[in-house]
């Protein structure tokens, strides 16, 4: 029989310890995560004088800064509505239509995961390029064209609110950000549509209600908070990337400036307009984070059915409708599928110029490479082997803690644990060089890999944390419930019992870490300022493509490889998460 006067005891000291641990979880995001941009925050308004508005004058005064702002806005807002124009009926086709060849698209469509966009620019190169194929078919061959059109450099000018102030649109920028992006839209929206109460339609229908004004009047507004959530992650991904402004030559972006203005930095002369820039784009992202959460939380709805089981509405399309589905699909596939065969072919290729297809295939490139990039891809695995490690450690007790409401403190720890994923990777590296230069152990000029590797882990955490949250709640807490009830402490059931029963999810979570530590930019960019401690997208820019003969090849060469890795790690992600794939992607 079970002693109250021992178990009483006993059950304090164990919430005492779980409140300990998620103490000792608050600190390391607080300091990590927290402080890094309140950094930022505050440095924007230090100037020589004290506390002003000195920077923000300096940054507003000048047009260039001005035009960057503008054009960084129109970028995010435009990939948005590209990415939107295809996610959405994408994930209404593949939720709601059945027909021949179904599951070979639903794979086919999220192969630009595989890709970054940094990478993927790569491969656009002789696809979209001045002499790529596209210009080659439409100026040689269809003869539609006089001259070569830019699709990847340069930018549109819109219209002009002073001689000094024009807004121009980075079409290059918006175009292999759409292609990359458009799954986080698909992949949101068709969560949402799957969780519709079917009801809310057929009654609809009943009324009357049919084709696109059911869509717009009933189903678009009960998949909206699924397509805010698709939404918000593009707009700030697009806001704040780096590598492909980089890769396509466009430097009149934020992002960018921030990124030349770090020299500046190393040199132990923080600039100003960096934390200026570094400000607007955390209330950006705040702000966008708030919208989001908040009117998610407002319909809640979606997710809710009258009673009874939930049978999924599946429609098949013949005729002209099944023609244009299919036009839609192939259309995009191709769209999608050119990054990845245009960066193929130029890795194999030995000479490849003005032509449709290479003139001649070769292994070179990897025989080449292999020896320059080998100590840069050793050093990215495990710089995102160890982050990995750590994200599934912190994602494991973060996601219990959360779930099983354990900490007075849990909802704050959530949202603390949620902002890697809303707050662009420029300001994690801006903010560790406002916070922790000179700092041993901690300083990016001297300790480069210590505080490289605390980067990756802090922006990634937040998929081992949705992962291991995912499995948890098809986790009976009746089984946790029964052990406690037997004598076991919590600590003890959460490693006797849950974990076994979480593994797989921690583990697909800690591949999605460590594959999108593998490919990150914008951190790694900012940190590292030598070769010495550089990982394998550092080397790609700063080496590989400095090579004014073969820069392109072996640049595609070690993005092949880094691709085929991607692929494998999706594929084995996907299998353990299922549909709940998705929901990592979620703010």
């Amino acid at each position: 029989m079970l002693d109250l006067k021992k178990a009483i005891p006993k059950r304090l000291l164990e919430e005492k310890n779980i409140s300990l641990v998620a103490s000792l979880i608050n600190l390391i995001l607080i300091t990590f995560i927290v402080l890094p941009i309140f950094a930022i925050l505050v440095k924007a308004f230090i100037s020589p004088r004290g506390i002003s508005f000195e920077n923000f004058i300096i940054f507003w005064s000048n047009s260039y800064y001005r035009e960057a702002l503008y054009a960084t806005f129109m970028a995010a807002i435009f990939t948005v509505i590209t990415t939107s124009l295809i996610g959405i009926p994408l994930a209404y086709i593949l939720v709601r239509y059945d027909f021949p060849g179904k599951s070979f698209f639903s794979i086919l469509v999220l192969v630009p995961l595989i890709m970054p966009p940094f990478v993927g620019a790569l491969g656009l190169y002789k696809i979209l390029g001045i002499s790529g194929v596209v210009n080659i078919i439409l100026v040689n061959i269809l003869h539609v064209l006089d001259k070569p059109v830019n699709f990847l450099y340069g930018d549109m000018l819109l219209f002009a609110l002073s001689d000094y102030d024009k807004i121009y649109l980075p079409y290059g920028i918006i175009l292999i950000n759409t292609l990359h992006l458009y799954p986080l839209i698909y992949l949101n929206c068709a969560a949402s549509l799957s969780n519709i109460d079917p009801s809310l339609e057929e009654q609809a229908e009943n009324l009357g209600s049919r084709g696109f004004h059911l869509f717009r009047t009933i189903t678009f507004p009960l998949m909206r908070p699924g397509w805010m959530a698709g939404a918000v992650l593009v707009f700030i991904w697009t806001f704040s990337d780096l590598g492909t402004p980089l890769i396509v030559h466009y430097f009149k972006m934020l992002s960018v400036i921030v990124f030349f203005k770090l020299y500046e930095i190393t040199a132990g002369n923080p600039s100003p307009v960096s934390y200026v820039i570094g400000f607007i784009m955390v209330i950006v992202s705040f702000i966008t984070l708030f919208i989001s959460r908040k009117y998610i939380s407002l319909s809640r709805y979606v997710m809710m059915f009258s009673g009874g089981r939930h049978v999924r509405r599946l429609y098949r399309p013949s005729g002209v409708k099944l023609i244009l589905v299919y036009f839609f699909l192939i259309t995009l596939s191709l769209s999608a599928l050119s990054p990845h065969i245009g960066l193929t072919l130029v890795a194999f290729s030995k000479k490849w110029v003005l032509t449709l297809i290479p003139e001649q295939f070769t292994l070179d490139n990897f025989y080449y490479v292999t020896p320059l990039a080998a100590p840069f891809i050793f050093r990215s695995f495990i710089y995102s082997l160890i982050a990995a490690g750590i994200d599934i450690i912190l994602g494991a007790f973060i996601a219990y803690i959360v779930s099983r409401k354990l900490f007075i403190g849990s909802d704050l720890l959530d949202l603390i644990a949620t902002i890697p994923l809303a707050v662009p990777g420029i300001i994690f590296g801006l903010g560790y060089w406002a916070l922790f230069y000179k700092v041993p152990l901690l300083d990016p000029l001297s300790y480069t890999p210590i505080i490289l590797t605390i980067s990756y882990s802090m922006r990634r955490m937040p998929y081992t944390v949705r992962a291991a949250y995912a499995g948890l709640l098809q986790i009976d807490e009746a089984l946790e419930e029964a052990s406690i009830n037997l004598g076991a402490t919590r600590m003890k059931t959460f490693k006797k019992i849950t974990l076994p029963l979480l593994v797989m999810n921690l583990f697909a979570g800690g591949i999605l870490s460590f594959i999108n530590a593998l490919i990150e930019v914008s951190t790694t960019f900012l940190l590292v300022v030598t070769d010495k401690y550089a990982p394998t997208t550092w080397f790609l820019y700063f080496r590989a493509l400095a090579d004014p003969r073969r820069g392109l090849a072996i640049a595609s060469a070690v993005g092949f490889l880094f691709v085929v890795i991607i692929a494998v790690a999706l594929f084995v992600t996907n299998k353990i998460l299922g549909s709940k794939m998705g929901s990592v992607f979620r703010l």
